[in-house]
């Protein structure tokens, strides 16, 4: 009886110990959006605060200088205090955008 036992724990090692996984093959995943390359800078060059969301976040830009850059993803929609003031293209990259030209 022992001798059963002992091959039968024998042979479940054997099998646990064998089995091999196969490993994980991953792949490349497109963006939807086009990146051009580079960043868009805003400035706010009016007397206000102003509230911009970028598409990636929301930041508060002080009046007179106060400044964001973000990167520069076509078709991304930048909006000032909830409306939309532009749709970046790729004519925005490395380019420094004045908010009294859009507000």
């Amino acid at each position: 009886m022992k001798k059963i036992l002992f091959i039968a724990a024998l042979t479940f090692s054997a099998f646990t110990f064998a089995t091999e996984t196969e490993p994980v093959k991953t792949q490349a995943v497109k963006a939807d959006t086009e990146v051009s390359g580079g960043k868009v800078t805003v400035i706010n060059d009016t007397d206000s605060k102003v509230s911009l969301h970028t598409g990636s976040g929301s930041v508060s830009l002080n009046p007179n200088g106060g400044k964001t850059s973000f990167s520069c993803d076509t078709g991304k929609k930048v909006k000032a205090d909830g409306d939309v003031i532009f749709t970046n293209t790729s004519d925005f990259c490395g380019e420094t955008v004045k908010l009294s030209d859009y507000l």
